[in-house]
């Protein structure tokens, strides 16, 4: 049975919503630009060559106004962009000047990894509601990247894809791009009026400095970005088109492992064909299907360093299926990460927005039952043997005010013994425009099987409620932050990411940021100090911390960031006095070549023992390009622990990948991993290896016509090494091709 006494157990939120709801949010904005987009009949061919009699119909907007470093300034370089339609396409051409053509950062890489370069794009809040806005971004070479804009969380989603042409080239006076936009990719409302949406053009610049240059003014005193941007008229009698996409995918594997005891490679063999299907109901409403899906991931996740840890780690979203319209289902704590959901064999998911409303469901199941169990001080994942589980998600938002949002969700997943419902209200109030209230109150009601419940020490039966208040100011100079979050002892999350629960923690934080135009050495310096402080439910402290930041940008597009300070931590029933510096830096001396290091020491506990111990922590990176198609990119991880003045533990991390790109669709890349933990096991109060390898290497070459047409061919292989080889020994490889096709009848 599921109950969600919302109005009993959270009267501080209920109280603050009705606060908030009598104040007046009228936001200043900065004047805006109104376009007005020509129908043309004479379509342009998009090959990076902008034609005088191909673009004559369209609409010319200057992209002049430097927004960052500089305030407001006329930019050092001019550029233009057109624009014009034709009733099922947007069509948009850039020229960026440029007074030295042979700076100009831009490479052939792979779709979404251009965001260091220059490029230009085109923001199209397509609802023109001031809280979500599509992406479309290009660098010299064509190379696209797309995204989704969250305002509502100020958030940017770079994992949203979608099937769009363009190309670009370099010339004698800066370079030329041309975009060719299918209405049918985006959501907006349908209407045979005019349509009104809002519009940015932005250019990013980096030479000495990285500049943001923009079609119109940028206020740095509003801390909404959409409500500012210009108007957009057009799309009149738009041509109902068949909005459909069947995406067939074929994935084929030849796997051979072993254990080192058994000594034999045992091969196995694996074909698989699924299909996902998308399909515009309407131009705002859209589903998702998807049968006996493709849930391969062919590109390797990043190594994360995991040692003295002890909450589990964060790995982001890849799957298409999961990632189409995924923004729909944010709210401020992460309830949905569906990366939970392991192994699906269907799915089905409605997303859309209608007028104030935006809706959102999903239902699949997943073979795997897989969860975070979070405590106070640490978190495991969680897996039901054998158990099938099926999994609904339901969301609602509702825009209010003229930047503000009132917002419900409802998660569910369950099975034989087994149950997680997650209720949720959530609102995003912005009384003026410096000021953003977050809200969000939460219940959870719980069921787990017998193995659960004697592994982890688990309660059959478990519900609570949780609530987070966060009040923000952002202006040009100030900004601060007030947070109260509340985590109940038997809440949880399992289709979400919530791995610590039981603490009740407060928050404020003042900084104070300065901004020069390019004048002086340093473009923005900002310091801040930060105090919070977090018990547990009985009221035991667990945490009380003092903060100190700095952040600097600089020449040669240089930055640090700096944290320092301290804390008295509770852990297994002992209070130390940790102490912790860190250093970020980074800076690109030429086009070809980007350094950045992190620099940590610290004064820490060493969980595994209950003691203090002394830590140092070093992360340097490289990314170094030969011409416009090969590049190196090199990180690497180490870190030194000390306890009792002596060795505790050495721990090294490198991920190395380097990529030929042979144009703006393919490349070859190989990738190799490898980790190492030497323990001094004398200084272990429990039984440790004192060797522990990992080494994973990967070689694949990528086809990629657009965001889901591609081809993947490649080899992988795996190996491990401890305290009874001598060496690495390898237990898996694999050939493996994948090959997808988006068929748009």
């Amino acid at each position: 049975m599921l109950a969600f006494p919302l109005i009993n157990y959270c009267p501080k939120v209920i109280r603050m919503l009705a606060l908030v709801a009598t104040l007046s949010p009228t936001l200043e904005s900065a004047q805006r630009l109104e376009v007005e987009i020509p129908r043309t009949t004479a379509i342009p061919i998009i090959d990076g060559s902008i034609e005088e009699d191909e673009w004559q119909e369209a609409a010319a907007i200057q992209v002049n106004i430097e927004v960052d470093p500089g305030d407001n300034i006329e930019a050092e370089v001019t550029a233009q962009a057109l624009i014009m339609e034709d009733g099922q396409t947007i069509y948009v051409a850039f020229r960026a000047h440029d007074p030295d053509p042979s700076q100009i950062r831009g490479f052939y890489e792979d779709r979404d990894s251009g965001w260091d370069g220059d490029y230009m794009g085109i923001i199209l809040d397509t609802f023109n509601d001031e809280r979500r806005a599509f992406e479309f971004l290009v660098n010299p070479f064509g190379v696209q990247m797309d995204a989704i804009y969250d305002d509502v969380n100020q958030r940017e989603d770079e994992s949203w894809n979608a099937i769009w042409d363009s190309v670009g080239q370099i010339t004698e006076s800066g370079y030329t791009v041309e975009l060719a936009i299918p209405l049918k990719q985006l959501r907006f409302s349908e209407t045979e009026s005019v349509q009104v949406w809002g519009i940015d053009f932005y250019r990013h610049y980096p030479r000495d400095r990285s500049t943001s240059i923009h079609s119109q003014r940028i206020d740095w005193n509003i801390s909404c970005y959409l409500c500012q941007i210009s108007k957009l008229e057009g799309f009149q009698n738009l041509e109902q088109s068949r909005n459909l996409e069947v995406i067939p995918t074929i994935t084929s594997s030849s796997s051979e492992s072993r254990t080192p005891e058994g000594g034999d490679w045992v091969r196995e063999n694996n074909s698989q064909g699924s299909l996902d299907l998308r399909w515009g109901i309407s131009q705002d409403t859209y589903l998702n299907a998807t049968i006996n899906p493709d849930f391969s991931q062919v590109e390797a996740d990043s190594l994360q360093l995991d040692v003295n840890n002890t909450f589990s780690l964060f790995f982001p979203e890849r799957r298409t299926f999961f990632l189409d319209g995924a923004d729909y289902f944010d709210t401020y704590e992460n309830l949905v990460h569906t990366r939970n959901i392991a192994s699906p064999e269907y799915g089905l998911k409605l997303t859309g927005k209608t007028n104030q409303n935006t809706y959102g469901l999903v239902a699949a199941n997943d073979e795997t039952t897989n969860f975070i169990i979070p405590r106070s001080l640490s978190s495991r994942v969680a897996s039901i043997e054998g158990l099938e589980s099926k999994v609904a998600i339901g969301r609602y938002r509702r825009d209010i005010f003229e930047n503000s949002t009132l917002g419900a969700l409802v998660t569910d997943r369950r099975g034989k013994n087994y149950s997680n419902t997650v209720l949720s209200l959530d609102s995003t109030l912005r009384p003026t425009a410096q000021d953003t209230i977050s809200i969000q109150a939460m219940h959870s009601t719980s069921e787990y099987p017998n193995n659960i419940q004697t592994e982890h020490q688990q309660e059959a039966e478990l519900n609570d409620n949780s609530y987070v208040i966060e009040y923000q100011h952002n202006d040009r100079q100030w900004d601060w932050r007030l947070g109260y979050y509340d985590w109940g002892d038997d809440f949880r999350a399992d289709l979400g990411f919530v791995n610590r629960v039981d603490f009740k923690h407060m928050v404020a934080t003042i900084g104070r940021t300065w901004r020069w135009d390019g004048d002086g050495f340093f473009s923005r310096i900002r310091f801040a100090a930060d105090y919070d402080r977090t018990e547990d439910q009985s009221g035991l402290q667990l945490e009380e911390e003092t903060e100190f930041f700095v952040n600097m940008s600089g020449p040669l597009q240089s930055y640090l960031n700096g944290l320092f300070g301290s804390s008295e931590t509770y852990w297994n029933g002992k209070y130390f006095d940790e102490q912790f510096n860190m250093i970020n830096v980074g800076f690109s001396p030429n086009p070809n070549l980007t350094l950045s290091s992190m620099i940590r020491y610290e004064d820490v506990v060493d969980f595994a023992n209950t003691r203090l111990g002394y830590s140092k922590r070093w992360g340097p990176r490289i990314n170094y390009r030969f011409g416009r198609h090969f590049q190196v990119n090199l990180r690497h991880q180490l870190q030194e622990f000390e306890s009792d003045s002596k060795p505790l533990f050495r721990a090294n991390l490198t991920d190395l990948r380097a990529t030929y790109q042979f144009d703006a669709r393919s490349f070859v890349r190989l990738t190799v991993q490898y980790a190492d933990r030497e323990r001094n096991v004398e200084n272990y109060i429990r039984v440790v290896d004192a060797t522990s390898k990992n080494l994973g290497a990967q070689l694949l070459y990528s086809y990629k016509l657009n965001a889901a047409t591609r081809f993947f061919l490649g080899y992988s292989d795996k190996g491990f090494q401890n305290d009874i080889y001598d060496s690495i020994e390898y237990t898996n490889r694999t050939f493996f091709a994948k090959f997808s096709y988006a068929w748009q009848p």
